[in-house]
This record gives structure tokens, C-alpha cells and sequence, in this order.
């Protein structure tokens, strides 16, 4: 009945008096019915008019009620997304990681696979030229190689690299699959791939060393630095803008609202599990039980309405 959206409107007259669609106010026919007072049959005069006082008295409480519910709603609007990490279901990370561990793509160290390969190739190729006719000659030439070309590989593989090399390959292929021609690695929608890498990977360090005080500041700076991008971007080019922000994962709100990677995000969104860092003070309290009881008031209007409307109708 009673609606409390978190559409933002102005301030120059009261939310309730402008006209905008029904799903977006509270429709005074609303309000009228829950401030309704029903007089009894043969009621004098001074008991009517005590009752209409009473109810424009609480015509005006449910406004107000509302009012302030909706304003409150506005300021303090969730993030729809993890403003960090972005959204759990995005597959940028995931697939740049998938890339990272493929082998057949890549080797530690950055070594491309290909151009591994074709290095081997060449090298087998002479020995084998040099090797002439001589059959037993060859066959322990291409014996030799094999063997050579496995202990390479065991040195190369992924496993015995670290998360520096791990890290660069990443942003190798963030940068890659951003970029908008071959060898783009300024345009703003490339360094907002590769500061989503590093955040990641930060990200990674802060869950695994919640005392490590620099490293929480790198990522918080890092995630500033994404949001000037991003803010630029948007300005210069709001498509591509649009399609980055849902290509990473992320929403407008997690890029234009201000944001500090404080305790209370750590806290919010889990980062060290349920642990509390952040405890609720006494003023904190009281004023999350005026909201609590602002919206079970609001709710009692909806109810009293309903009824009054039931009365009105005959439909009890």
C-alpha cells in the first residue's frame, strides 16, 4: 500500500506533494485511508471534530514517517556488488586464470609455448642435418632431444614458478583481451583490467595476512586509482564505460559512490570470514532501533489502511 522506493527527488517541495508515478510516492488516498477515523452513529458535533483533528494530526505523522524513511533510504543505499573484488559470478578473473595454469598456452617465466616449441623444432632440425645419413646417428639425435625437451619442460612447468611470474602472465592476458587494437596497453578501459589483476592478487595477500598493513594500503590505493579510470571514462566514452564496468564485473554505483576500504567493508562483505571488527556502539544502536521502529510504523499504517479500506468497502 504504502510505498517507500529509493528514487531520489528534490528538494524544493515535500516528497509527497510532487507529482511522479504511482510506484514511486505514496499516494495521498493511501494516506487518507490510514489516517481515517470512523464516528459512531449519533455522534455530536464536538466528538466529530475531535476526530477530524485527530486525523489530520495523523495525516501529517504518516508524511512525515514516510518522508524521513524514504530520505534515509536514499543516503544509505547498499552496494549492489563487492566494490573490490566485483561480482562473484564474473568470469574475467577466472577465465585470465584458467589461461594462466593452461600449459598449452603458456610456460613459467612467461616463455610462450608456441615459441617454445618452434625453438626445439629448429634445434632438432639442425642436429638432424648435421647428422646426415647415418640412421643410428639420427635415432639418438631425436632420442636426445626428446630428453632434452622433457627436462626443459619439468623446469618450465607452472608449478615450480611463483606468484610474481603467476601475476605478470595475468596481466599479460588482461591486457590482451582489453585492449582495443594490438598493443593498446594505455586506453582506461586496459589499465582498469590489469589494476583488477593486481586487485585480485592483493586481495589474495590481505585474506592470507590480515596484519600486513602496507599491503591492505597498496590495494586500497589501487582501487582509488580503478575508480578515477573509470570516472574518467565514463565522461569521455559511456559506452565503453558500460561495457567494462560489466565486463569486470562491477556497477555504477560501486565506481561513482565514495568508498573507503575500511574495517566496516572487511566486515561487510567477509573477507575474514564472520569475525566482528567492527562493534556497535550505543548511539550506533539507538539510532538503528529508530529505523526499526520507523518501518514497523510505516507497516502499521499499511495495516490500518487496509482495514479502513475493508470498513469502506464493506469487504471484511
Amino acid at each position: 500500500m504504502f510505498k517507500t522506493t529509493n528514487r531520489f527527488l528534490s528538494f524544493g517541495r515535500p516528497l509527497l506533494n510532487q507529482t511522479v508515478a504511482p510506484s514511486s510516492a505514496v499516494p495521498r488516498f493511501h494516506v487518507k485511508l490510514a489516517a481515517t477515523q470512523f464516528t459512531e452513529p449519533g455522534a455530536n458535533r464536538r466528538r466529530e471534530r475531535r476526530l477530524r483533528r485527530t486525523e489530520k494530526r495523523m495525516k501529517k505523522q504518516i508524511i512525515r514517517d514516510v518522508n524521513t524513511l524514504k530520505q534515509y533510504e536514499v543516503k544509505n543505499v547498499p552496494l549492489t556488488v563487492d566494490p573490490v573484488l566485483g561480482d562473484s559470478k564474473c568470469t574475467f578473473i577466472p577465465r585470465i586464470m584458467e589461461k594462466v595454469d593452461n600449459q598449452e598456452l603458456t610456460l613459467a617465466y612467461g616463455i610462450d609455448r608456441a615459441e617454445f616449441e618452434k625453438l626445439l623444432y629448429a634445434a632438432e632440425k639442425i642436429a638432424l642435418e648435421n647428422a646426415s645419413n647415418n640412421e643410428a646417428l639420427r635415432e639418438s639425435v631425436i632420442e636426445t632431444e626428446e630428453n632434452k625437451k622433457r627436462a626443459v619442460l619439468t623446469i618450465l612447468n607452472l608449478k615450480n614458478t611463483n606468484t610474481p611470474d603467476r601475476k605478470k602472465m595475468a596481466i599479460k592476458f588482461a591486457r590482451e583481451e582489453m585492449q582495443r587494437d594490438s598493443g593498446d596497453t594505455a586506453s582506461p578501459e586496459v589499465q582498469a583490467g590489469i589494476l583488477t589483476v593486481k586487485i585480485h592478487y592483493g586481495m589474495q595477500q590481505v585474506k592470507n595476512m590480515p596484519k600486513d598493513k602496507i599491503n591492505i594500503q597498496n590495494v586500497r590505493e589501487l582501487v582509488q586509482h580503478r575508480q578515477r579510470l573509470l570516472k574518467y571514462l565514463k565522461k569521455q566514452d559511456p559506452k565503453k564505460y558500460y561495457y567494462t564496468i560489466a565486463k569486470l564485473g562491477l556497477t555504477d554505483d560501486a565506481v561513482v559512490r565514495e568508498f573507503n576500504m575500511s574495517k566496516q567493508y572487511m566486515q561487510d562483505f567477509k573477507v575474514w570470514g564472520d569475525k566482528v571488527l567492527v562493534r556497535e556502539t550505543n548511539s550506533v544502536a539507538k539510532k538503528n532501533q529508530k529505523i526499526k521502529d520507523l518501518k514497523n510504523r510505516i507497516a502499521a499504517y499499511n495495516d490500518l489502511a487496509k482495514r479502513n479500506y475493508e470498513i469502506l468497502t464493506g469487504n471484511k
